[in-house]
């Protein structure tokens, strides 16, 4: 398409006429790929005879191309020619920096494509290029030179040291020139947006490239001293507030406030860095830090001083600023040079600047009156946080009191105290000032609640304090001193009252003003005060809890109406909490529950989807996502509180389905941990697990197959409960097969490339779920399971978590069939392999002693009892390879029972004895009906629950080094994640290996004397010492299941 044609199509697709602008765009489609049209784009958006809008439409149609087939697709040739692509990089910089405005924006989406994708290796000129005009005397080309260089920078901002090598060179080859550029922009005598956008550019770029690292050339003395110095020149530069704009809205975008937030943004990054040297471990970063540390920490200290100290005289910065302006004053508390330097300022900082920041000032009172909504979600949005002033001076109250306390905090709470009581006197014609006053001043105190409830003699003035000054605002005429009253009671909830935490008159009082408050007529009153529940809920202790159970539908249904007004994650957990506390009495209302928090889960998503296809900013689908997952968690609470009442899971599981269905799936990326766990309650507590939960089984695999392998270790849940609950099914249903699917999928993962190791684990354990729960039913899979597990074993690993449960397969194995296994392995060629790698890692040490492989107790216990299971096959049943290593399995086995034994008294010697150490879950369940706590179910229910509260909690990966960790610790980390029933629950390993032995013995008494004789005195009494015990747990279980007996009798 020549020039005058494609002009006409861009006018074309201007044009009012529907007819017409279709025609226009279908032959710009239908040629955007040939030869010439990608730079006859870019040369019409850059000609000035051409009509600006014209130009624009060029310039859009140019990026769109550009970013769409500007890099050819994997496996497929590009759609633009090589010489096209070749013209247009050589036009690139010059286009930039002749550009209009309106061209240059769409232009910069280019270049960085382009830089991205190109540089070095496709476009190794364009540094020359942008050294020559930034060496240039054209303010045009250094414009766009800036503007380019500042894409070369941020390609290696985030990027790891050996990929950053081409930053260096950029660096070197442009940083001399630029500091250049920055001092001459900073000595020019104007105040024009222009100059502020340059020195933005400036500051970006290298806020850039020393992003990661400190370039060596800011070393150099020369380059040092001028790039700091430049930084404080910019720093305090004065604003030409001539030029500022009246609204608020714009100011945000004024380009002199973005130049100032830029600097700011690097002045107080080099010092939260750099301003102790020791914290440094590179040298290039130890070399700058202590030049900073001795040459600009201080005087950037002062820059922010006067900067701050010049609001409390009317000044101006923009909040932005202000926020990285007490950041900085914060960072100097911690070292003694430059607290020293602030300690004169701090009274003056504290009353005229920080205090005035905390108060309710007019922009809170517009947007609480015109969208209290969004007034609500600033005030919780972890993200509005960071950028907050508000936030910065709580922030720097709070350093300031736990830091350097000394004379500070007394005289802080002098002051406010003094706030207090002028309201207090002024009450109840207190101006509007006061009252905004007054709302500063108690922020102060809910932020410095931790320093305040340890420091004495405040500690013992806090209930005094809520009684005189907090109460009495929960009837105050201004809405947001009665939500700060809500907020401030709930910060104080869980102090020593006189009659003890959580107890007494002045509890009681605010608990009920704070429930009452959650009616009132303002919505952020009524958001305050639900959030404030939960600390009020949390400070009560069990025992004392039935007072309060008359407030539970009362509470339910208020905080499901406000869930109907906003979508607030601290609501839901406040709602949780109440739920958690009072699990006991959640009968009644789970249905309603259930289904209310599904119908706001529903409208959660569909309003996240309605926002896709809009101009919403990103942080609306941030809240939406956040939003779902607090009410996702909220239907787990639920489901948990009612587990003692499996007859209700039918009805909760028919509301819940179609969310699960959904979201089982890549529609459930972002919420997927939580829609596992819903999946874990329904299928675990249930009665049985119905047809209509069985389809979710493929699904669950084909996510883990195409894309959640991260998700594995929360899908492994699920997916033992069906396989154990349900083992007919399981195993009959021939549409789907779900055993094939199921193998399909463990195929996939152990021989699949890139899956990270703590989620492969997940694969071998899947396995032994199979092998424990379908034991002499799944034969055929012996074999493929085995030949899966060397062969991922072959290659080694880097996760001693996965090699020692892939070894922990072949036990499986042994304990399910050991002459099938013996067979099959001498079949593959890798028994003798097989069981030496066993052997080996079972007597290996850490250099504590302690065994280095199989921390948990549960894979000891498989172990034993597979390897004892293969001592109990007669002779002649064993391969002529391993009947020389016998006795070497009988070391094993007692290696294994004797690290169990120790890990087991440890743990008893924690103070923990609620769990049998066996692994065995007969013997718990014979405790809890000696101690009348309920059916056994019920006890195994409770670990279940323990579990999947944990189960948010990624499992830590493995770690190869020789440690000396804790096997308490071990025995926590580990093997809490596999508390749930097992067929080798009942099976004790002590015992199971005595009886073995004595089985041998009194069958076949040459061959007992063959695995034992040839063993060491020690080893030998080491065996008789086990047996002994074997034989004192066995009298154990006995006397407790007598006594179990007599108790039931008894009832």
């Amino acid at each position: 398409m020549d020039a005058a044609v494609l002009v006409a199509a861009l006018s074309g697709c201007q044009s009012p006429d529907p007819a017409i602008r279709k025609a226009a765009e279908e032959a710009l489609n239908q040629s955007k790929h040939a030869r010439g049209q990608v730079v006859n784009l870019l040369r019409v958006a850059l000609e000035d005879s051409v009509d600006p809008a014209v130009r624009q439409v060029a310039a859009i149609s140019f990026k769109n191309l550009v970013k769409r087939d500007w890099a050819a697709e994997e496996g497929k040739p590009c759609l633009l020619a090589e010489e096209d692509k070749a013209a247009v990089r050589e036009a690139m910089l010059e286009g930039i920096a002749r550009s209009p405005h309106a061209v240059r924006v769409q232009l910069g989406e280019c270049v960085r494509s382009l830089v991205y994708c190109d540089y070095p290796e496709h476009w190794p000129q364009l540094l020359g290029q942008v050294q020559a005009y930034l060496a240039s005397q054209d303010q045009a080309r250094i414009s766009g030179a800036l503007y380019v260089l500042r894409f070369l920078a941020r390609k290696y901002e985030f990027r790891d040291e050996d990929e950053r090598a081409p930053l260096e060179g950029v660096v070197n080859a442009t940083f001399p020139t630029l500091l250049q550029i920055f001092q001459m922009l900073l000595a020019m005598d104007s105040h024009s947006p222009e100059l502020a956008e340059l020195l933005k550019l400036v500051c970006k770029t290298f806020w850039s490239a020393t992003y990661m690292s400190i370039p060596s050339i800011l070393n150099q003395e020369a380059q040092f001293a001028g790039w700091m110095g430049c930084f404080h020149a910019l720093m305090v530069k004065p604003l030409p507030l001539d030029q500022l704009p009246a609204n608020p809205d714009a100011r945000k975008g004024w380009q002199w406030n973005k130049a100032k937030k830029w600097v700011m943004h690097i002045a107080s990054r080099l010092f939260n860095r750099y301003g102790d040297p020791k914290l440094c471990s590179e040298k290039q970063d130890q070399l700058f830090a202590q030049r900073f540390q001795k040459e600009c920490s201080l005087t950037f200290l002062q820059a922010a001083l006067a900067q701050l100290a010049a609001l409390s005289q009317g000044g101006y910065q923009s909040p932005r600023v202000i926020n990285l302006l007490l950041q900085y004053i914060t960072q100097a508390l911690a070292y003694s040079a430059t607290w020293k330097a602030l300690k004169p300022h701090v009274e003056q900082m504290l009353l005229h600047v920080v205090f005035p920041l905390l108060c309710f000032d007019d922009e809170d009172a517009e947007l609480w009156g015109e969208d209290p909504q969004e007034y609500i979600r600033k005030g919780y949005d972890i993200m509005e946080d960071i950028y907050s002033m508000k936030t910065a001076a709580m922030t720097f109250l709070s350093e300031l009191c736990k830091a350097r306390a000394k004379g500070n905090l007394d005289m802080l709470m002098a002051h406010l105290v003094g706030v207090l009581n002028e309201y207090k006197a002024a009450h109840p014609a207190a101006p509007p000032a006061l009252a905004r006053k007054l709302d500063g001043a108690l922020l102060a105190i809910g932020t410095l609640s931790d320093v305040l409830k340890e420091k004495k003699p405040y500690s013992g003035q806090l209930e005094p304090m809520l009684l005189q000054h907090v109460v009495p605002l929960f009837d105050s005429p201004h809405g947001h001193l009665r939500a700060k009253a809500c907020w401030l009671a709930g910060h104080y909830a869980d102090i020593e009252f006189g009659d003890g935490q959580g107890k007494g008159p002045t509890f009681s009082a605010l608990l009920q003003r704070v429930v009452a408050a959650i009616g009132d007529p303002e919505l952020p009153v009524r958001i305050d005060a639900a959030v404030s529940v939960r600390s009020f809920l949390d400070a009560v202790d069990e025992e004392d809890m039935d007072p309060l159970r008359p407030l539970v539908p009362q509470l339910l249904q208020q905080f499901l109406t406000l869930s109907n007004e906003i979508d607030n994650e601290d609501l839901t957990f406040s709602l949780e909490t109440v739920i958690e506390r009072f699990a006991a009495d959640m009968a009644p209302y789970a249905t309603g529950l259930c289904q209310q928090l599904a119908q706001q889960f529903w409208r959660i998503t569909a309003a996240g989807e309605g926002a896709e296809g809009g101009d919403d900013d990103e942080d609306g689908g941030d809240d939406g996502a956040l939003a779902a997952y607090g009410v996702l968690r909220a239907l787990s609470t639920v489901l948990e509180s009612i587990h003692g009442l499996p007859q209700l899971y039918l009805q909760m599981e028919e509301v819940l389905f179609p969310i699960l269905e959904r979201y089982t799936s890549t529609d459930g990326q972002d919420i997927f941990e939580e829609i596992m766990q819903l999946a874990t309650y329904l299928t675990y507590f249930a009665p049985e697990i119905s047809p209509r939960m069985w389809t979710l089984y493929p699904r669950m695999l084909q996510c883990v197959n195409e894309w959640a392998i991260d998700y594995f270790e929360e899908v492994l849940l699920p997916l033992d409960n069906y396989i154990s609950k349900a083992t007919d099914v399981f195993l009959t249903s021939q549409s789907p097969n779900y055993l094939a699917l199921t193998n399909q999928t463990l195929e996939t993962v152990l021989t699949g490339d890139g899956y990270p190791e703590d989620q492969v684990v997940c694969a071998p354990r899947l396995m032994g779920v199979i092998l424990q729960h379908c034991r002499g039913r799944v034969d055929a899979c012996v074999g493929p399971y085995l030949a899966l597990a060397l062969r991922r074993l072959a290659p080694g690993v880097e996760s001693q978590d996965l090699g020692d449960a892939l070894m922990v397969v072949l036990g499986d194995a042994l304990y399910y069939n050991a002459a099938l296994t013996l067979s099959t392995l001498a079949a593959q060629g890798a028994l003798g392999q097989a069981l030496q790698a066993l052997h080996t890692t079972a007597f290996a040490n850490r250099k504590s002693g302690k065994m280095k492989h199989y921390s948990s107790p549960r894979e000891k216990k498989v172990l034993v009892l597979g390897l004892t299971a293969l001592l109990a096959l007669p002779d002649a049943a064993l391969p002529a390879e391993v009947k020389p290593g016998m006795p070497q399995v009988t070391s094993a086995i007692l290696r294994l029972l004797l690290a169990l034994k120790q890990q087991q008294e440890e743990h008893r010697a924690h103070g923990d004895s609620d769990s049998d150490e066996s692994g065995n879950e007969s013997d718990l369940e014979d405790d809890s009906e000696g101690e009348e706590l309920g059916d056994s179910d019920d006890e195994v229910d409770e670990a279940y629950l323990k579990r999947l509260q944990r189960a948010a909690a990624k499992r830590a990966g493995g770690d190869d080094e020789d440690d000396d960790e804790d096997d308490y610790d071990e025995y926590w980390t580990e093997d809490e994640e596999e508390e749930v029933s097992s067929p080798i629950d009942a099976v004790d390993p002590f015992i199971f290996f005595a009886e073995t032995l004595h089985a041998i013995q009194g069958g076949d008494p040459p061959r007992f004397a063959g695995l034992v004789g040839g063993l060491d005195a020690n080893v030998q009494a080491a065996v008789q010492g086990m047996m002994q015990y074997a034989v004192q747990l066995k009298e154990e279980q006995l006397q407790k299941a007598a006594a179990a007996t007599a108790a039931n009798g008894r009832a």
